[in-house]
C-alpha cells in the first residue's frame, strides 16, 4: 500500500478516490458505441437525410402527445425516450443537428434560427419536467408527478407548433 495513503485519515482517503470521480468525462467516455446509425462519426447529413429525420421528428413529437397518457405510465424516462433525450429511437434524437443541416433552406435565416431555438427549448422544458415526474415521488415534495407531467405535455405541444411552423418555413 502507498505510503501516502496508510497515514492520513478517512476523510482524507475518501477524498482523494472522489476527486477522479468529479472530474469531467475524457474522450474514452464518449467513443461508447452506440446503437443508431443515423449520425456518423465524421460525417455530415445530406439535405434529403435532414428532411427525413425533420418529418421522423415531427412524427415522434405528434405520437407522443397523443398517446401521451399511455406513455406517461411507463414514468418520466419513457417520456423523455419519446423526446429524444434518452436513447437514439426517436425521431427527435439528433433534432438540433438536423435543423442545423436544413438551416441553408431557410430564407429567412432569423426566423428559422429563432423557431429552431424555441423547439430546442421546448424540448429541454419537457425533458427537465419529465425528469423531475420521476424523483418527486420519492422526494419531500408535495407535489404529484402528473404536475410535471402536465407541464412537460404543454411544452411538447409548444415543440409541435414550432416543428410545424419550421417545415412551413422551409417548405417540407
Amino acid at each position: 500500500m502507498d505510503k501516502r495513503i496508510s497515514s492520513c485519515d478517512r476523510r482524507t482517503l475518501l477524498t482523494s478516490m472522489a476527486v477522479p470521480l468529479l472530474l469531467p468525462p475524457t474522450i474514452a467516455h464518449a467513443v461508447m458505441a452506440n446503437s443508431q446509425n443515423v449520425f456518423k462519426v465524421g460525417q455530415s447529413l445530406s439535405m434529403a437525410e435532414a428532411e427525413a429525420r425533420f418529418k421522423e421528428g415531427q412524427k415522434s413529437a405528434k405520437y407522443l402527445l397523443d398517446h401521451y397518457d399511455e406513455i406517461c405510465q411507463g414514468g418520466g424516462d419513457n417520456v423523455r425516450r419519446y423526446l429524444g433525450t434518452v436513447g437514439t429511437t426517436s425521431g427527435l434524437f439528433g433534432i438540433s443537428k438536423v435543423m442545423t443541416v436544413l438551416a441553408d433552406k431557410a430564407d429567412d435565416f432569423v426566423e428559422y434560427t429563432e423557431l429552431s431555438n424555441e423547439i430546442l427549448k421546448s424540448i429541454q422544458q419537457a425533458d427537465g419536467s419529465s425528469y423531475m415526474a420521476i424523483f418527486v415521488t420519492t422526494s419531500t415534495s408535495q407535489t404529484p408527478p402528473s404536475k410535471y407531467f402536465g407541464d412537460a405535455k404543454i411544452e411538447i405541444k409548444r415543440c409541435i407548433k414550432g416543428l410545424d411552423e419550421l417545415a412551413a418555413l422551409i417548405g417540407i
